[in-house]
This record gives C-alpha cells, sequence and structure tokens, in this order.
C-alpha cells in the first residue's frame, strides 16, 4: 500500500510577516545559498545549535522558497494542500475578490462541495485552477509576441 504523502505549500494562513532583520538576515542567506550546488543528493546535512541535521532536499528547497521571500519582504506561510478551504480562502489563494472566487465555486471551475450551506474545495484543486489559468495567459502572451514577430511590429 503505497504511504499517503501530505503536500505543503506557501500561501496565507497564519503568516509569518518578516521584521527588517529577518529580511536582512534572509537577504544573506539567500546569497549564501544560492551559490551552493546540490547536484542529484537526497538529502542536505544543516548543522542547528551544533548538531548535524539531514533533511530532504525538497524540503530545503521549500525552506530555500521561504527565505527568499522573507529577503523580498515578503510574509510567508505553509499549510496542507490536502484540506478544503472556504470561498474566501480561495480568494486569497487566487488573489481575487471572494465574490469572484464564490462565482468560480458556483460555475464549477474546479471541484468543491456544500458542507450544509458552507461551500468547499480542496487547496490542490484551487492551486491546480490558479495554474491552468497562468498557463493560458502565457499561452496567448506567446502567440501575440509571435504574431507581432510575424508582422514585424517591432517588439
Amino acid at each position: 500500500m503505497m504511504e499517503k504523502r501530505k503536500v505543503i505549500m506557501l500561501t496565507l494562513n497564519e503568516p509569518l510577516v518578516p521584521t527588517e532583520k529577518d529580511v536582512l538576515m534572509a537577504r544573506e542567506s539567500r546569497r549564501q545559498i544560492g551559490s551552493m550546488k546540490f547536484g542529484k543528493r537526497d538529502s542536505i546535512g544543516m548543522q542547528i545549535e551544533g548538531q548535524e541535521v539531514s533533511i530532504p532536499v525538497s524540503a530545503f528547497r521549500l525552506l530555500v522558497e521561504a527565505i527568499s521571500g522573507m529577503a523580498d519582504g515578503k510574509t510567508v506561510a505553509m499549510m496542507p494542500v490536502d484540506e478544503e478551504i472556504s470561498p474566501q480562502e480561495a480568494a486569497e489563494l487566487l488573489n481575487v475578490s471572494r465574490p469572484y472566487a464564490s462565482k468560480l465555486f458556483d460555475e464549477g471551475a474546479f471541484p468543491s462541495r456544500k458542507v450544509g450551506t458552507h461551500r468547499r474545495a480542496y487547496t490542490r484543486d484551487v492551486l491546480a485552477y490558479k495554474q491552468r489559468e497562468k498557463d493560458a495567459r502565457l499561452k496567448v502572451l506567446d502567440e501575440l509576441a509571435a504574431e507581432g514577430q510575424r508582422l514585424d511590429m517591432g517588439y
């Protein structure tokens, strides 16, 4: 039987708002980490308070993303994508209004269900919708750029 894996993501639940000191430290960490090469290793050795700790490279990449966000002064948080979220939480993930997110629930833009009078969708489904929309936008931009080149519009 295959083990169920939890997937986590950076989002707005329980945010970590970096202080100026955090931002400066994160920038230095990002600078130091940016020059490192990890190859095809499974784990990374880290020293925490004098003790050697081995963590999976995939978890380290997540840590690097969080540090990079902090270095840019962004708020950072993590949550499992297996959780169900409300239209308000979906709106925050999609960076849209709550009424628009509710409309997406109603139109079936992603799978959702009603729990009593409340609507719920899995975070992973909302994120998949967000990625599909991003891919569609990029495809259209590529087509416009190609058309501009074909017409020699100077772009």
